[in-house]
């Protein structure tokens, strides 16, 4: 179709025009080229124009791009990464890109400059800011030209900002006078042929001048000292003078772009917190910004201490004081979902995780650009692992405990020996945990050792600053109701014995520990005891056949997007581990299923991850690795194979299904509850009971069909 069959207006108004589908993504799917000069660019709009990207693309469509403000950190990542390695970049699956492409939107830059279907130049005037804003889509013999006060942003371009285009067509004879002078202007512009304004490529020595910091005015003054803004001419070198290293070290350029700040949309929607987050950063700022934050899993941890970074950052900002921010988290998986979510915010961190060659020069090179006063923000995602080491120790120990932000990302993980000792004693803080502290009752009946983890932790946040709960979100929309389904399974003979072999022996310690205390000797032994005891519970032999039953009695249960949480170890004489029995005997059932441990590589789980929420495959079978912080809200169902007496981890695993997305009302959890043999009343069975009653009542407070499980409740006896 040409575009003169369209039905184009001469003039567009965002306030009663949608300029992005009845104008731009039209000519945009049926044109060859598309050139555009504009002042702002943000690669947020290439998610929101992928129905017509997507066809621009597969027609061999090419875009010419001039931009009077400096990328993104994030941005000219994904830019130079195309440049530098273009054989790889090609390989993304640009229908998969264009399918995520707000979560994408990075790769998708990547894939289009390394396709060389994306070429971008940055401008910049003798005096102020380049700040042109028109564009020309060719196709075949016809063009059409615009211009006006839109940026190549989605604010610019939807109904967020009042803006206005006018518009051109080669098949009118207005074009001569209108049309085809931005169409010179353009080209003159790319070919750096104008004498006011420069034009350089972004992999330049110029634009990596202005993207190091230099300020911007004094290069103009210096430039221009030595030659009049006529006298340079075309295809001469831009960068004769030769600055002193100190002069460009010291000296700052303002450019909004490369700071951090709040998103204007996310997923197409206007960004705006919660309430809760707000008050919970209100909190944090008024207790001299340290504190903890006990938000509910799935309630928006991240987002919210994202949020204050930027409240901090945007206040020391305006004092003219650097922020330098350490993020902790213990998993990879979680550090990578870090990354992604700050990159919303405008933030490009240093991945300080993996193999130390990847990142130790880089962090050197931004600390060293830190304390020259050339940058006055630097993020850092680390794990725990590598915040321990001695390298990573000594790379931010060059840094003044006064400019550092600690946010440390499930903080019940620092306050045990040998991380809570190198937390930096820095002068900003933030913890995350639904759970930061354990109950009396965790792991051990009655635990005779201290909780130094609590301790450690309410000295080092000083205590918890907001709390959200898993009730709370629910009742606030945050998160997805839920049924909850109690399926028994009773200890067999042989299992009875030993579950009241190990009950009697750790009775005996705990008594003791009370009276007299434990030798280190006899804490090991009592751990140990606990350790087999939780895994004969987790790992009885009842509970595989009652999961197969259960799937056979609901043929009509969907399986997709389902998560299966098993325990560790082996099942009792079985020198199989449990997680590989189960995941094969659902193999053999016919349900498309996949471990994901962390025994399998980072690149195994990435994918696996990929293939479960593309629905590849239906289930994960998992231990432990996606109890903390992973983000699945498409998850559906959950069966809790794994009984545990520890609050934090079913805690977690409840929010872990119960995060909102397209098409969800609600979820469904399936809890496994391991009750004694049924002719056994003892002590020992009786508190196997409770210890089931007591987590069983808490998924029940908050369940849709709380009345039902109280009635199940009463069936089987365990009231």
């Amino acid at each position: 179709m040409q575009f003169s069959s369209l039905k184009l207006k001469a003039k567009y108004d965002s306030d009663e025009d949608d300029i992005l589908s009845s104008f731009h993504i039209p000519l945009l799917a049926r044109a060859k080229q598309y050139d555009r000069a504009v002042g702002y660019f943000s690669s947020d709009v290439l998610a929101s124009v992928a129905e017509g990207l997507e066809k621009f693309t597969l027609s061999d469509g090419k875009m010419r791009l001039i931009i009077g403000d400096p990328l993104s950190d994030s941005e000219y990542e994904a830019v130079m990464e195309g440049i530098s390695n273009p054989a790889k970049s090609r390989s993304f699956d640009l229908s998969k890109l264009l399918l995520e492409a707000e979560d994408a939107k990075l790769r998708l830059l990547t894939y289009l400059v390394a396709n060389q279907q994306l070429e971008i130049k940055f401008a910049f005037t003798h005096k102020g800011m380049f700040h042109k804003k028109v564009g020309v889509f060719y196709q075949g013999g016809e063009v059409v030209v615009f211009s006006g006060s839109a940026n190549e942003t989605l604010a610019g371009l939807s109904k967020y900002n009042s803006e206005e285009i006018s518009v051109f067509f080669s098949w009118r004879e207005s074009f001569s006078d209108y049309g085809q002078i931005e169409i010179d202007n353009f080209n003159s512009l790319w070919n750096n042929n104008k004498k006011r304004v420069k034009v350089v490529d972004l992999d330049s020595e110029a634009y990596q001048k202005i993207k190091s910091g230099v300020n911007l005015e004094e290069l103009r003054k210096k430039l221009f000292k030595k030659h009049s803004v006529d006298e340079v001419k075309p295809g001469k070198p831009f960068f004769t003078y030769s600055f002193p290293k100190s002069e460009v070290q010291l000296s700052k350029l303002e450019i909004k772009t490369k700071l951090p700040r709040k998103p204007l949309m996310i997923k197409g929607r206007p960004f705006e917190l919660f309430p809760h987050q707000v008050d919970a950063i209100k909190s944090w700022i008024r207790a001299g910004y340290q504190g903890l934050f006990k938000l509910a899993t799935g309630s928006g941890k991240t987002f919210t201490s994202i949020s204050a970074l930027i409240e901090l950052y945007e206040e020391r900002h305006r004092q003219c004081l650097p922020t330098f921010v350490v993020i902790s988290v213990p998993y990879i998986e979680l550090a990578n979902q870090w990354v992604s979510e700050l990159s919303t915010f405008n933030i490009t961190p240093v991945r300080c995780y993996e193999s130390s060659d990847r990142w130790s020069s880089v962090l050197d090179k931004k600390i060293l650009r830190f304390l020259a006063e050339v940058l006055d923000f630097v993020c850092v995602v680390v794990v725990n692992q590598t915040m321990s080491s001695e390298l990573f120790q000594s790379k931010i120990g060059k840094i003044s405990l006064d400019n550092i932000l600690f946010i440390g990302d499930e903080c019940h993980h620092l306050g045990g020996q040998g991380l809570f000792e190198i937390l930096p004693k820095c002068k900003y803080r933030i913890g995350l945990s639904a759970t930061p502290f354990r109950n009396e009752d965790d792991e051990i009946e009655g635990s005779p050792f201290p909780d130094v983890v609590k301790k450690n932790l309410i000295s080092y946040f000083k205590g918890i600053v907001s709390e959200y709960s898993l009730r709370d979100a629910i009742k606030d929309g945050v998160l997805a109701p839920y049924r909850y389904e109690i399926i028994p399974v009773y200890l067999n003979d042989e299992e009875q014995e030993v579950y009241e072999e190990c009950s009697e022996k750790i009775q005996k310690l705990i008594l003791k520990s009370k009276n007299a205390g434990l030798t280190s000797d006899e804490k090991k032994i009592l751990t140990n005891l606990c350790g087999k005891r939780s895994r004969l519970l987790a790992t009885c032999q009842g509970k595989l056949p009652a999961l197969l039953d259960y799937i056979h009695c609901h043929p009509n249960l969907s399986l997709s997007h389902t998560l299966i949480y098993v325990g560790e170890g082996y099942a009792m004489n079985d020198d199989v581990p449990y997680i590989t029995r189960v995941t094969n005997r659902l193999h053999e059932y016919g349900c498309r299923v996949a471990k994901f441990t962390s025994e399998e590589s980072s690149h195994e789980r990435h994918k696996i991850m990929t293939n479960f929420k593309n629905q590849d495959i239906d289930s994960l079978v998992a231990m432990k690795v996606l109890d903390e912080g992973i983000d699945v809200p498409v998850c559906r169902n959950a069966f809790i194979l794994a009984s545990t007496r520890n609050p934090r981890q079913y805690v977690q695993r409840r929010g872990r299904v119960l995060r909102k997305s397209e098409g969800k009302s609600a979820a469904l959890i399936v809890d496994f509850v391991v009750l004694p043999h049924p002719s056994y009343f003892n002590n020992a069975s009786q508190s196997l009971r409770k210890a089931e009653l007591s987590r069983i009542n808490d998924f029940k407070a908050t369940a849709l069909n709380s009345e039902e499980v109280d009635k199940r409740i009463f069936e089987l006896g365990v009231c």
